[in-house]
């Protein structure tokens, strides 16, 4: 009986080692993970599992999220290196480690190496630490920089929102991990980058003074380049080439930013990009349809605003492709700050967009500023969507052009009953099959015999309306006194107010969205349930938790040795 019951041992034991070693040997060969969240917070998107397995090479990643840090950075060094940890999963090739930018005992060696984050692109951050009674500061980087090769990018970890508390800032960054990480790696492996042209011959914003932190941004992930379509290149003879050349020439480009025009667009201009639009070319146009610069106070404490939206010839274009961008001025009580050099004070002229649209574009951003902004209306055009992406806070109104502007409103306290409007239209996305705004209408003539080509309807195509110019602005710099005088400063940072506003996040997720074939734009949709402690009645309720934590794992143990004797006693007692 014994050396039965020993045998049947022997034979499970054997039984279950072969089970074991035969579900080892099936997991080796097909590799899976079974995530048990209900948002699948332990999953990683499709977008982000292809781009890992795109690539054969070493990606090395310092994170600078090592070192004595309040609670809520911890959370996110914890999350980072679990998502690093996903990551790896997937491709053996990342290698990462946590570095102390604070750590070294010679604090010359900590300021050099601040200066080199900062010079690759990581923005330090303030931080003030209780300790022993006093307050110290330190600065952190939260953030990594990644290298691939020769080619290396930074990636900044912590989602800066203005008047977002830190608990929240820190929940919207351990959601955009993936994102921000696997953004990263596109970054060092993309192989084709899509062309954007800015587009040049009205007068547009100059690529290299007032939109050179965005072009420079932007070159980071795509090919970049300027466009004069007033310019028609000669071939070898000296010849101009033809109208149908400059529209090869401009299908070239995947996107075209129109940034702040100030002259008249021709019918041969729109023509150009009609067709340009008709073959699938997307475009953000960045409009001021009213005439209105923070330069006039310069001279002057108030200036005359009015409407050049129709001088521009650009209305009939758009309102065939769906929108409108009228000849008001937006003003808001949730506006962005203008300085007199003693204080600063909001100004209703500058309406200080908080993004409440759920999209891929807008999600977790910080606020935007606007300057002078219009408000959109969209017009009925089959076959194409039109997303309200900005909108104007629930306290607006909008005032007509011509429209007396006075630097005197900025010290006036504005009435809230004055304000009655909420909700306009600021930046409109159009995606769909686009009808040719010369559709039934006469063509630019060539000067050949020839006649031009017109593709009257497009293939799904998109293109952003914005109802300000300036939106793309960066300043040059003329207050700190550590750099050039005219350097460009970063898009959206106001070196007036030390504010840093969310503008050049805004136009790259655009251009991402509409460019990036990889799909990883679409991670930034994703909810993560942050599932966090409610302290009023963790407070309320501290003795019964303490209580409960201190007692019952004690009873636990006593009834579980209270059980197992009087079981023991019944077994032995029956024998």
């Amino acid at each position: 009986m014994v050396k039965k019951r020993k045998n049947k041992d022997i034979f499970q034991f054997i039984l279950l080692t072969g089970i074991v070693v035969l579900l080892n040997i099936i997991s080796s060969l097909e590799f899976f993970r079974i995530d048990l969240t209900s948002e699948k917070r332990y999953s990683l998107s499709d977008a982000t599992i292809d781009l890992l397995e795109s690539y054969d090479d070493i990606i090395y990643v310092k994170i600078y999220l090592e070192g004595d840090f309040p609670s809520g950075f911890q959370r996110l060094q914890r999350e980072t290196e679990q998502m690093l940890g996903e990551f790896r999963a997937y491709n053996r090739q990342i290698e990462y480690e946590f570095i102390d930018p604070n750590g070294a005992e010679d604090e010359k060696v900590n300021q050099e190496l601040s200066q080199q984050l900062q010079f690759k692109g990581l923005r330090p951050y303030r931080l003030q630490i209780n300790e022993g009674g006093g307050n110290r500061v330190m600065n952190i980087f939260p953030g990594a920089i990644m290298s691939y090769g020769d080619k290396e990018v930074a990636v900044p970890l912590l989602v800066d929102q203005l008047g977002s508390s830190p608990e929240n800032q820190i929940n919207t960054s351990v959601q955009n991990l993936e994102f921000a990480l696997a953004n990263g790696i596109k970054q060092l492996v993309l192989k084709r980058k899509p062309l954007v042209g800015f587009l040049e011959g009205h007068g547009e914003l100059e690529p290299l003074t007032y939109l050179a932190d965005f072009a420079r941004t932007l070159a980071e992930n795509y090919n970049i380049n300027r466009f004069n379509i007033r310019k028609f290149r000669s071939d070898s003879t000296g010849e101009q080439l033809s109208i149908s050349d400059q529209l090869r020439r401009i299908n070239r480009f995947d996107a075209i930013i129109v940034a702040k025009p100030r002259r008249a667009f021709n019918n041969l201009d729109k023509y150009l990009l009609d067709q340009f639009i008709m073959g699938g070319g997307k475009v953000l146009w960045l409009l001021d349809a009213v005439h209105a610069e923070m330069d006039s106070l310069s001279k002057s404490a108030q200036f005359i605003s009015y409407p050049v939206i129709d001088q521009l010839g650009l209305s009939d274009m758009l309102f065939r492709y769906g929108a409108r961008v009228n000849t008001n001025l937006v003003q808001d009580m949730i506006a962005a700050g203008v300085s007199d050099q003693r204080n600063v004070y909001p100004w209703v002229y500058f309406p200080m967009v908080m993004p409440q649209v759920k999209h891929p574009i807008t999600k977790d951003l910080n606020a935007i500023k606007l300057e002078f902004a219009s408000t959109i209306d969209t017009i009925i055009a089959p076959g194409v969507k039109k997303t309200p992406l900005l909108l104007s806070s629930p306290y607006s109104k909008t005032v007509g052009t011509p429209h007396m502007v006075n630097l005197g409103t900025l010290y006036q306290k504005q009435e809230e009953k004055r304000y009655t409007q909420k909700y306009f239209s600021l930046a409109m996305l159009l995606e769909g099959e686009f009808e040719s705004a010369f559709k039934n209408r006469l063509l630019p003539k060539e000067d050949g015999t020839e006649n031009l080509p017109l593709k009257e309807k497009s293939s799904f195509t998109q293109m952003l309306v914005v109802g300000d110019g300036d939106i793309i602005k960066n300043q040059l710099n003329i207050v700190n006194p550590n750099l050039p005088r005219g350097t460009p400063l970063p898009l959206g940072f106001d070196q007036f107010t030390g504010t840093q506003y969310g503008n050049k996040d805004f136009l790259m997720n655009t251009i991402d969205y509409m460019l990036d074939e990889t799909g990883l734009i679409s991670i930034r949709s994703r909810e993560l349930k942050i599932r966090l402690l409610d302290f009023n009645k963790l407070k309320e309720g501290k003795l019964n938790w303490q209580l409960l934590n201190t007692l019952l794992p004690i009873a636990v143990i006593i009834i579980f040795g209270l059980l197992f004797n009087y079981l023991r006693r019944r077994q032995y007692a029956a024998k």
